[in-house]
């Protein structure tokens, strides 16, 4: 087996910890969303996308696809896939689910459930020309050096919260992407081999 298949295999086995579905909290509107990762030249890439500043919701904001989840879809993983194809052309038949990870409130009032999916590295991606402005892809590794974080501390839903920053060239994503970005760093700290080790070692 490849170290990539290594890779992904180990990451599909932690995040099936966290699969059963969670009811949102009373007032906040559930959400779906795909975090797509891919090989991408020899690196684990994870998929990040720019809204335009025509949406209604966050402007201008990095984030994965993905949405609020609409009366016909079966589950929130349909959400997030219908949305992914929507807004950056990602064919259902192209995702391969990892696994779900904890879900995320988030202050402007959705319950955001990722879902961590493997997608071909030389996928071409379609934008909606209304919703997304751009997308790129971003090496999970550089995501795994916390101290390039930034914190800004408050309470929501009676609790401690964390809101995350992250600058990454032009963009600064912050909020549950990088909420998202950091717990995903987080699982592959914690429970799989360095990813930098991965990339040394020669992912094909």
């Amino acid at each position: 087996m490849e170290v990539s298949d290594l890779f992904f295999e180990s990451l599909k086995g932690v995040l099936s910890q966290n699969g059963s579905p969670v009811a949102p909290p009373e007032g906040l509107r559930p959400a779906g969303v795909l975090v797509p990762l891919c090989l991408k030249d020899g690196k684990v890439t994870v998929v990040l996308a720019r809204r335009t500043e025509r949406v209604p919701h966050h402007k201008g904001q990095v984030c994965f696809p993905g949405g609020s989840q609409d009366p016909g879809d079966a589950d929130l993983y349909a959400t997030a896939l219908r949305e992914a194809e929507e807004e950056l052309g990602i064919p259902e038949g192209s995702v391969e689910l990892l696994g779900a990870m904890e879900p995320v409130p988030t202050v402007t009032g959705f319950f955001i459930q990722p879902y961590v999916v493997r997608i071909p590295g030389e996928m071409r991606f379609s934008l909606d020309d209304f919703e997304m402005e751009e997308v790129f892809d971003v090496p999970v590794s550089v995501f795994a050096d916390f101290d390039r974080y930034r914190c800004a501390e408050t309470t929501f839903l009676g609790e401690p919260y964390n809101v995350y920053f992250f600058d990454y060239g032009p963009h600064t994503i912050w909020g549950a992407t990088a909420k998202i970005l950091h717990r995903l760093a987080e699982l592959a700290e914690g429970h799989l081999p360095s990813i930098d080790t991965v990339y040394s070692a020669g992912i094909k």
